[in-house]
């Protein structure tokens, strides 16, 4: 009987023991896993939140000259891409329209790049009356809008940049009314 409780006692100690280390390592293993979260999110929020400023590029407009976004970067410039084929960037055509024909009082240029066809674009361009300028690409305005953030590639991707080059507004998808006061600094 004595070896039994013996027997019995070393292994209600072991018992203890490997509780009171589960005890104490989860809690520990908790603790370090959550600081290397909150530093790998730092080291994530860090980055996202480093300045971005537009990276040089040239496209064909609409007459098949090239055009530098340098031409207008003396301005805040308002970059849209979008397509033909794209809903959203139909139904917004008409609000950028109205901002380019006041853009005196708004200090601002709108400027679109159609990921699309020549042809197509121009007639889009005719039937919607627009008069701002419009450059065209396919695959290369695609990498033109990855590096300017949109690695997703949505259509319409808009973003707004400073004289300085800064990009100080984006937005993946339809700009609307609700977007006005942040493009335009109200």
């Amino acid at each position: 009987m004595n070896q039994n409780v013996l027997i019995l006692k070393k292994k209600l100690k072991k018992l203890k023991l490997r509780t009171i280390f589960l005890i104490l390592l989860v809690p520990i293993s908790l603790s370090v896993y959550v600081l290397t979260s909150d530093i790998k999110l730092m080291n994530i929020g860090f980055q996202r939140h480093q300045p971005q400023y537009i990276v040089p590029f040239a496209l064909e407009d609409l007459d098949g000259n090239i055009r530098d976004i340098s031409e207008w970067s003396e301005q805040r410039i308002l970059i849209n891409f979008w397509a033909t084929w794209c809903a959203p960037c139909r139904r917004e055509m008409p609000m950028l329209q109205t901002l380019h024909l006041n853009q005196q009082e708004h200090g601002i240029q709108i400027i679109g790049i159609a990921v699309d066809q020549n042809e197509l674009a121009r007639d889009f361009i005719n039937e919607y009356g627009i008069s701002f300028p419009i450059l065209i690409g396919q695959s290369n305005a695609y990498e033109i809008m990855k590096g300017l953030g949109n690695t997703s590639l949505t259509l319409p991707y808009t973003l707004l940049v400073e004289p300085s080059g800064l990009i100080t507004w984006y937005k993946n998808g339809e700009v609307t009314s609700q977007d006005l006061p942040m493009i335009l600094g109200d």
